[in-house]
């Protein structure tokens, strides 16, 4: 399978690219500085911004799924996840490409009751426009007549992988490793499982 990954040079982007390759699909990595940065790895490469319509177009084109690890650049940031979502969904469109699964947050929409105090605490002020923005985010993928699923990760630690993610929409939602993350990430990209839904992660 031919998949793109945009924010592949952050932590959960990175190892999910990297198990891509690992599992013999055609990747390619995403973002403003993978030239640089994985200027040594056997990958195929489009430098660019996900605000630039021509590089997301470039970079979707010919693709047979897509994954999104996008993360804000700020807490106050308003556009990284919300307008990257809406070109990404626009050039898979125009290019017939069906498949997307991107990260979204424990707390958008129906989660908001599986997460602890604490992180409705953090979402409910310094953190809020990041909620805002994953819940933009799913509501332009739910409405773009795409394959979506929205991953709601819990709070990402950079822990070893457990290899034990509970997939839930009833559950508490705590924290899992980004390994985790990165390993259901590619699972569902394959799987199908969660087909036009949103569906919580977080370790067991």
């Amino acid at each position: 399978m031919r998949v793109v990954v945009f924010g592949a040079t952050g932590k959960t982007g990175e190892q999910a690219w990297k198990l891509l390759r690992e599992a013999g699909h055609d990747v390619t990595v995403f973002g403003r500085s993978v030239r640089r940065r994985y200027a040594d790895d056997p990958v195929a490469k489009v430098q660019g911004d996900v605000l630039d319509t021509e590089a997301v177009s470039k970079a979707i084109e010919a693709q047979d799924a897509v994954l999104v690890c996008l993360g804000p650049v700020s807490t106050g940031d308003q556009t990284t996840l919300s307008q990257g979502a809406a070109n990404i969904a626009s050039a898979m469109r125009a290019h017939g490409t069906r498949r997307v699964v991107f990260i979204s947050a424990a707390g958008v929409g129906e989660s908001w009751g599986q997460i602890p105090w604490y992180s409705k605490l953090l979402f409910g002020t310094m953190l809020r426009n990041i909620l805002d923005e994953h819940a933009r985010e799913e509501e332009i993928f739910a409405a773009s007549s795409l394959d979506w699923t929205a991953v709601r990760a819990a709070v990402l630690t950079n822990k070893p992988a457990t290899g034990r993610v509970i997939a839930s929409n009833t559950g508490p939602n705590k924290t899992i490793p980004r390994a985790d993350l990165a390993e259901f990430l590619v699972a569902e990209l394959v799987g199908r499982d969660h087909l036009n839904r949103a569906i919580s992660v977080t370790s067991g």
